[in-house]
């Protein structure tokens, strides 16, 4: 089996496995949902909480904020833990809690996202607390999943007319994509490659429908 990457984001990848079958694919699909170790919050300390939310409820939440997960701490073993400490007057009418508000004990481990809101206070109101994150897999709770979606498909293989799919005609021309004319029909290989031309093509497909573009898929990808 071989694997490419034909996209890769700090917050998303795209893989293509070759002479490989579906339950190959939903294996490692599996395999990262529940056995990749990340660190996600396991227990909080309330010290002060006159906010409207349960301390459970802030828990809760506090424990589906992804933390960002350093090599190192792979090394260290799952005895391994990073306090996270909050400490929050609410100095407005209302005030927004972020993630970017905890304070990490280790420099290197801090929420993936800055943005993401934890509760609403009221003026006065007051928060603190410190967060224990420990090492776990996906299979224990899902707050240790390392993945938001994961998903895979058979490797599509996109025919379509030319005559009406105009713009898709000219991006195969301009990105050399790999296609071949069949029958009056254009078919593109390597689709996957080009993420903008298969956009065009799904657009083409809802708006033309069969026989304009059909996509045929091919099960060893």
């Amino acid at each position: 089996m071989k694997c490419k990457i034909l996209e890769y984001r700090p917050d998303f990848v795209r893989l293509l496995l070759e002479n490989t079958k579906p339950a190959m694919a939903n294996a490692y699909r599996r395999v990262i949902q529940s056995e990749v170790p990340i660190l996600a919050v396991d227990e909080v300390i309330f010290f002060a909480n006159t906010t409207a939310f349960f301390d459970e409820y802030i828990a809760h939440r506090l424990a589906l904020i992804p933390l960002r997960t350093p090599r190192k701490v792979l090394d260290f073993g799952e005895d391994y833990a990073v306090r996270l400490k909050l400490d929050v007057i609410a100095q407005e009418e209302q005030e927004i809690v972020y993630s970017r508000q905890l304070e990490s004990s280790d420099p290197e481990v801090y929420p993936v996202n800055p943005d993401i809101p934890i509760i609403a206070m009221n003026k006065g109101e007051r928060l603190s607390l410190e967060a224990i994150a420990r090492l776990g897999r996906g299979k224990q709770h899902a707050k240790w999943q390392p993945v938001v979606a994961l998903g895979y498909r058979y490797y599509p293989i996109y025919v379509f007319d030319p005559q009406k799919c105009i713009e898709a005609k000219e991006l195969v021309e301009k990105t050399n994509a790999e296609a071949i004319h069949e029958n009056g029909m254009l078919r593109v290989l390597d689709a996957p490659y080009h993420p903008t031309l298969e956009k065009i093509l799904k657009r083409c497909a809802l708006d033309f429908g069969e026989p304009a573009v059909k996509v045929e898929y091919d099960d060893s990808r």
